[in-house]
């Protein structure tokens, strides 16, 4: 888990990404022991949002990142053998989230 200490320009505020067992991935500073494993970044944000945003991120997008990261170590190999990532942001009094970096809808 990191703190990321600039705001992501599309809003995400919780992104969690899947590290497959790619050789390549061990030339780019991933050691071979976190393969099939998650990294979880948190964005900041500024001290007025922090509560609200706390809030959401509990209810809606924890839950949903510890079901996230739950199907990812059940998955099917061809899975596990990709990059994936889902991603998370505010909208209102939820969250809305986006796989694989795709543009939140």
């Amino acid at each position: 888990m990191s703190f990321v200490d600039q705001p992501r320009g599309d809003g995400t505020l919780l992104h969690v990404e899947w590290i497959p067992p790619i050789s390549s991935n061990y030339g780019s500073g991933i050691h071979p022991a976190l393969w099939y494993s998650v990294s979880i970044r948190v964005a900041p944000l500024p001290s007025t949002e922090r509560a609200a945003a706390r809030s959401i991120l509990r209810e809606h997008a924890l839950p949903e990142l510890a079901a996230w990261i739950r199907a990812a170590q059940r998955a099917p190999e061809a899975w596990t053998l990709t990059r994936h990532s889902r991603s998370w942001r505010t909208a209102g009094s939820t969250a809305v989230c986006t796989d694989d970096r795709q543009p939140y809808r």
